[in-house]
């Protein structure tokens, strides 16, 4: 799956779980980002191979993505980063709310990999236990990155983040960065009557909305329909 969709992905699950802060949202959305951090290898896997993309894919991409960030020893480190990034004062509060936002990232990790296996293609496993074990989880049904789905996917995400931009006055965009969100809402609301009406992010309207649409997100890629195992 392409990485802005896992970014949107996760920002609506920091929303629905009822997230005020848009920090602590912007460090959800990242997380369910992060596990494509890997990139940074292809791109100097280029470098590398003299800027032959097919060279750098063979010996690099396809080999280090989807392993060493794509698995439960990453999701923990994330955990901890987010711990880190969210924890404010001190007190049981602060530990709490920091605890949270921790878990609600390692979530947001743990459902990229799962989003992957789905939308990475059959011959392309993640490997979910690494370091623990080396397996690799693929889906026989699974499609390829280029595939429509993902595609669709991904539009989908966009208007869902446009028409939220609208209604709530804020969008995943701020998981970027905060002007960029306020220019985008200022973009989609265009100058209506009610581009300074912020939506309450309790309310139960659209909070219900975010649920349905994150939770059937994720059954799509949980619900197994013979996965393979290739050790």
């Amino acid at each position: 799956m392409q990485g802005p969709s896992h970014l949107i992905i996760t920002w609506f699950a920091a929303e629905a779980a009822g997230l005020d802060s848009p920090s602590e949202r912007r460090i959800v959305a990242l997380s369910g980002l992060a596990p494509d951090v890997d990139v940074l290898a292809y791109m100097g896997g280029i470098v590398y191979f003299g800027f032959d993309k097919d060279l750098a894919f063979e010996h690099v991409w396809q080999v280090v993505h989807h392993r060493y960030t794509h698995g439960l020893g990453f999701v923990l480190l994330t955990g901890i980063i987010s711990y880190l990034l969210a924890r404010r004062g001190q007190g049981k509060e602060a530990n709490r709310r920091a605890a949270a936002v921790a878990a609600l990232s390692m979530a947001a990790s743990a459902v990229h990999v799962f989003c992957d296996v789905v939308g990475g293609g059959p011959t392309w496993p993640v490997y979910p236990l690494w370091p623990i074990s080396d397996f690799g989880w693929a889906v026989a049904w699974s499609w390829t990155l280029a595939d429509w789905p993902n595609h669709l996917i991904l539009f989908s995400c966009l208007a869902g983040m446009m028409v939220y931009g609208r209604l709530s006055g804020y969008s995943p965009l701020e998981a970027i960065n905060y002007d960029l969100d306020r220019w985008f809402v200022k973009v989609v609301q265009q100058g209506s009557d009610t581009s300074d009406v912020i939506v309450n992010s309790g309310s139960m309207r659209l909070r219900a909305i975010i649920y349905l649409v994150v939770g059937l997100l994720i059954l799509a890629v949980l619900i197994p329909l013979g996965f393979n195992i290739s050790w």
